[in-house]
């Protein structure tokens, strides 16, 4: 296997091959070619090259190969393009190789017979083997169904992907491994050779949230002919590259050799993996991702044939739940709020935060005096955000309730991951209560009124100094006792609920609501509690409190308007009390101005239309009469008709089974060959309608649904009479050829130029619009192999090779 790291951004990769050919290398040309590729969280890419691939300069010991990376520029400037060379050494080679990338795998066997030169006449693979013709190209031979095979002087190469359909699971020790397994033919004068080939390949592992254990059958029945083999070699790799046991140990990796399988041990979050960041529903997860390797050599001992074995195995574990946490370490005394959210993988960047009043970029906040600053682990693999917000500043709400005031922060976290550019938001209401303990204890007495829930404690103190001794719970309740021998009960305990804070509403659409055990509910189990919608239960709970936070769509949230508010309201309650209730609400005005914060992913170059291949057959025949029930075949040209007898002709699109594509007959002519711009010509069909200067127009028939056309939109049929080419400068001629350009249009949409249907209004079309297809001109079958794009209210056809038209032709047709 070759190895490539490549920095991030790159905008498309190439093979060079003999050192002029340059080749796109496609995902589909990848997998059948040898090639595959990996990306860090941070856009970096690592390539893996087979020693065998298409494009290497195989020399059965010494293998070369170029690769070329172009990098996305500008509009001002063109793409950068980087040249990378690689040559490797091989040797000796096994009996059989086999390698199991991530998106193919691969099987090499020795070839006995050197004199034997041609090129294998069949492929056969699989409980469900065929057959199939294939071409030289590079030495390798590509099938419709994404096969490679090459053969090399000594050896014979075989490629497939893993989903190819001549493949099969099968359990091997308990393992499900993927298996193919063919025979390829060698054909010379008189001898025919067979060239048995079988690859097999594991499939995913097990996982617990600390360990991946991947387990890989000892005794790989498929390979074997027998159970007498000697495993001689075990080694084990991250990344295509082998580590010895030092490493392995360092890295707490773990290879157990059983009676049955060979045991790999990971720990989650190992040394060679890496943390990715993830947002589902706006929710933070994390998958760990590990490539390790396994290295096998064995030799059966009664073929006396030694193999190779090689996996490449990307594992990426489950998404596992990382919500992020804003630990605040303020100290009110100090008067600056001290908040840090984390923990986060390095791929995620703080972009703003919105207060109630605004919106504030790091670098505004810094301006600001908040103090943002990214702080990183010990070993540089997660990172936090820190902010200092003095209680001061006006985003931060102040409110005094009897000797107490409360200061509130209320905030969102804008972030994003790179390198995809993935939104997400954390939103946080902090409190910090300082209590006045000056104040007189006359004078708080008389405010308890109204502002405090009195709750007559047993105990007495046991000092008769006055003054306060407080406590705060949840950061929502404020609990203090006030004590002094002028006090008739020197047990008095006050409780002040900060009733604003029991529920917040946010900006975005998202509520919180607290809902606090009370002594008058005893036996009541807050984790019970759920919202309108019995499936919405808590965030957070235990024996004191619920925590809910749900947005204003979900979780049987009601709406009504009530002049210019709209008013969200929700219940809080225990299923099946009827007693246990509480209202939760919140309200917008309707119309108003809002700060609100956005992101927009910066582009490295112009935008353009992604494209897909696919391939498509235009046919046009002639029908023996106006029914369309029977056809002329290609033996029966040329078609003998008198002068002015109809010819019916239909158009099919034949291999599309889109109901919203419809074929539409654009131009129609005759020419005296079959040359399709050859002079001179005769138009039957202009712009979709007929020729308004001909004396017989054509006749359009309409297309009803049959037990034969299962999508009339596909399909075209056109009456013509025949007629012969008869000027001063040109003899009559006893045969025509006739000549279709069809547009491929979107049926959904058909707005615009030809797609607006067969014979629009001649002031409506607009030429520009359309992409079309391009067929070469054989008699009565035609097939395109294009790319498709949508646009327009039209489907964009681009053929790869020439220009943006598709055409049709009959064979000749004579009159007499």
């Amino acid at each position: 296997v070759i190895r490539l790291s490549v920095a991030p951004l790159f905008g498309e990769v190439d093979a060079v091959f003999n050192d002029t050919q340059i080749i796109n290398l496609t995902p589909g040309l990848a997998t059948q070619c040898g090639f595959s590729f990996k990306f860090d969280p941070m856009g970096n890419a690592m390539f893996f090259a087979s020693l065998q691939n298409c494009f290497s300069q195989n020399m059965d010991k010494m293998f070369s190969l170029v690769m070329q990376f172009r990098l996305p520029g500008n509009h001002m400037t063109e793409d950068p393009v980087y040249r990378v060379g690689k040559t490797c050494s091989y040797t000796p080679w096994t009996s059989r190789e086999i390698l199991c990338d991530r998106n193919y795998m691969e099987v090499s066997v020795r070839r006995t017979l050197p004199d034997i030169q041609t090129i294998p006449k069949q492929l056969t693979g699989g409980p469900k083997a065929r057959s199939g013709n294939f071409r030289r190209g590079a030495e390798v031979y590509i099938f419709q169904k994404g096969y490679a095979i090459a053969n090399t002087p000594t050896r014979l190469v075989l490629r497939s992907p893993h989903n190819a359909e001549e493949t099969y699971l099968q359990n091997v020790t308990g393992v499900p491994m993927r298996v193919l397994s063919t025979s390829t033919f060698f054909e010379q004068k008189w001898l025919v050779t067979r060239v048995d080939a079988t690859a097999v390949c594991p499939t995913p592992v097990a996982f617990t949230p600390e360990v991946i254990t991947w387990y890989m059958p000892k005794h790989i029945d498929p390979l074997f002919s027998s159970d007498a083999f000697t495993m001689l070699e075990v080694y084990m790799g991250i990344d295509a590259k082998r580590l010895d046991t030092e490493e392995m140990a360092a890295r707490n990796y773990s290879v157990l050799v059983t009676e049955a399988h060979i045991i790999v041990e990971i720990p989650v979050g190992a040394v060679g993996g890496y943390f990715k960041s993830h947002i589902q529903d706006d929710q933070y997860f994390v998958t760990y991702t590990i490539e390790p390797m396994l290295e096998l050599l064995w030799i059966e001992e009664v073929a006396h044939e030694n193999t190779s074995y090689k996996v490449l195995f990307p594992i990426t574990t489950p998404p596992m739940a990382r919500p992020p946490q804003v630990r605040n370490y303020t100290v009110p005394e100090q008067a600056v709020f001290v908040l840090e959210l984390g923990t986060f993988n390095l791929d995620v960047e703080l972009l703003n935060i919105t207060f109630p009043t605004m919106v504030l970029t790091v670098a505004e906040c810094n301006a600001r005096g908040f103090n943002v600053q990214e702080q990183r682990s010990p070993d540089n693999t997660l990172k936090t955000f820190r902010m200092e917000v003095p209680f001061s500043d006006p985003v931060v709400f102040k409110e005094v309730c009897f000797c107490v005031t409360t200061f509130t922060l209320q905030l969102i976290y804008g972030l994003v991951i790179f390198p995809e550019y993935a939104p997400f938001s954390h939103s946080a209401v902090v409190d910090a209560v300082l209590l006045d303990i000056g104040m007189p204890l006359d004078y708080a007495k008389l405010l308890l009124n109204g502002f405090l829930s009195l709750i007559i404690g047993s105990e007495r103190p046991t000092s008769h100094t006055v003054g306060f001794s407080y406590a705060v719970f949840l950061q929502r309740m404020l609990s203090f006792r006030v004590f002094g021998p002028s006090f008739p009960n020197p047990g008095l305990m006050a409780t002040c609920l900060l009733l604003p804070h029991l529920q917040e509403c946010f900006s975005n659409g998202t509520m919180t609501a607290l809902a606090v055990k009370v002594e008058s509910a005893p036996g009541l189990n807050p984790g019970q509690l759920t919202l309108s919608d019995p499936a919405c239960g808590p965030t957070y709970s235990d024996d004191r409190f619920a925590y809910f936070h749900f947005t204003v769509n979900s979780c049987g949230t009601t709406r009504k308007f009530i002049n210019n508010v709209m008013l969200y309201e929700n219940e809080i309650s225990l299923p099946d009390e009827l007693e246990v209730k509480l209202k939760v609400s919140c309200y917008y005005v309707a119309n108003i101005t809002r700060t609100l914060a956005f992101l927009t992913r910066p582009r490295d170059n112009e935008p353009f239309a992604e494209t897909g291949t696919g391939r498509l057959m235009v046919r046009m025949r002639l029908a023996q009469d106006a029914s369309y029930n029977t056809f002329h075949q290609e033996e029966d040209y040329p078609v003998v008709r008198y002068l002015r007898q109809p010819l019916h002709f239909e158009v099919e699109l034949t291999t599309s089974s889109d109901p919203k594509v419809a074929l539409v007959l654009d131009h129609c002519w005759a020419t005296l060959n079959e040359d399709r711009d050859s002079r001179p010509r005769w138009n039957l069909i202009i712009n979709g309608c007929e020729n308004p200067e001909d004396p017989y127009r054509v006749v359009f028939h309409p297309v009803e649904a049959d037990a034969r056309v299962r999508f009339p939109p596909h399909v075209k049929r056109f009456e013509a009479y025949m007629f012969s080419f008869a000027d001063d400068a040109v003899e009559p001629s006893g045969q025509v050829f006739v000549h279709c350009d069809v547009v491929i249009c979107d049926a959904s949409s058909p707005t615009g130029g030809p797609c607006s249907g067969q014979c629009v209004n001649q002031d409506n079309l607009k030429r520009g619009r359309s992409c079309f297809m391009l067929f070469r001109p054989w008699q009565t079958i035609t097939e395109l192999i294009g790319s498709l794009s949508l646009s327009t209210g039209q489907r964009h056809v681009k053929d790869l090779f020439e220009e943006r038209h598709v055409y049709v032709s009959s064979g000749y047709i004579l009159w007499v």
